[in-house]
């Protein structure tokens, strides 16, 4: 009897293998195309992603100055997908950190868009330094995406809120044309002078798109700071600068448009009580020669 029980148990082992093996591709291809199978598998990498970046994070108030560094470069390496642990960061509680997560978010470029709201938050930080670093970042995060922004940091009632905004609008240069009417309020209306003279070298830095500002950069010219005349005086100059540089591509009505304001400059700055120095009085004069002699050459 035991022998024929183990000649069946043999008869019928081939079939169960069949059986067997048939089961196991069918679980196989559950495993690979059932989204429910496949989620947790596919969580796996991004989990460990994450770790890793909060890692990093860690280190901008545990480590040391070496180590802070190192972390930033290895965020910055990661690039798009720590962005918005970055962004979490610019909420911690240690200051460190949300500067550090600042300066991070400064070098990954336009990945780092999607931070512009929360670093218009931080450029109102109550730690200074986190408030540079803010407007570091805005200046090397897509350019004139940034601007609304800091147009509205302009108008805040910390001064050095206001000044981190502008100096970051200056770092745009041209890009920055849209804030013109803004900074031009600025530069006649802020309490602060080290806010109105950074406004003026905005509007410079702007160039020939802030031609509008002219009028008052000649104001500004008679204001009772010095530091801001100076400003005003040398935005003009780069103004007036940016059109020579156009040449021929300057239409005639521009010249007859440009060229009054830039004279009723270049009295002021010639005028001894004011004591402008010679070289803010050159910055305007050598520009207004060449678009004088330009306008000549044209007739009439």
């Amino acid at each position: 009897m035991v022998k024929a029980n183990n000649r069946n148990h043999f008869k019928f082992l081939p079939i169960r293998q069949l059986a067997l093996r048939k089961l196991l591709r069918k679980i196989t291809l559950i495993l690979f195309t059932s989204p429910l199978v496949l989620t947790p598998v596919l969580q796996i990498e991004p989990s460990w992603a994450d770790s890793r970046v909060n890692l990093h994070i860690e280190q901008f108030h545990q480590g040391t100055p070496e180590q802070r560094q190192q972390a930033v470069q290895s965020l910055v390496n990661i690039g798009k997908p720590a962005v918005s642990f970055l962004i979490q960061a610019l909420e911690h509680q240690k200051p460190q950190v949300r500067a550090h997560a600042a300066i991070a978010l400064s070098q990954m470029g336009n990945h780092a868009t999607p931070a512009l709201p929360a670093l218009s938050k931080a450029l109102r930080d109550e730690d200074k330094t986190v408030r540079v670093e803010a407007a570091k970042a805005f200046s090397s995060i897509g350019k004139r995406g940034m601007v609304p922004y800091l147009v509205a940091n302009l108008r805040h009632k910390n001064p050095s809120v206001r000044y981190n905004a502008v100096h970051a609008l200056t770092r745009l240069g041209k890009y920055s044309q849209s804030a013109v009417p803004t900074l031009m309020n600025t530069l006649e209306n802020d309490k602060e002078a080290w806010v109105r003279l950074t406004a003026a070298t905005a509007l410079g830095g702007i160039g020939v798109n802030a031609v509008e500002s002219l009028p008052t950069l000649v104001r500004s010219m008679e204001e009772k700071d010095v530091s801001v005349r100076h400003n005003a005086a040398y935005a003009m100059g780069a103004i007036a600068l940016s059109f020579q540089e156009q040449g021929s591509q300057v239409s005639t009505a521009d010249l007859d448009r440009v060229i009054p304001h830039i004279e009723r400059g270049f009295a002021i700055v010639k005028k001894p009580s004011w004591k402008f120095r010679e070289q803010a009085i050159t910055s305007i004069s050598e520009p207004l020669a060449a678009l004088k002699k330009e306008r000549t050459a044209r007739g009439k």
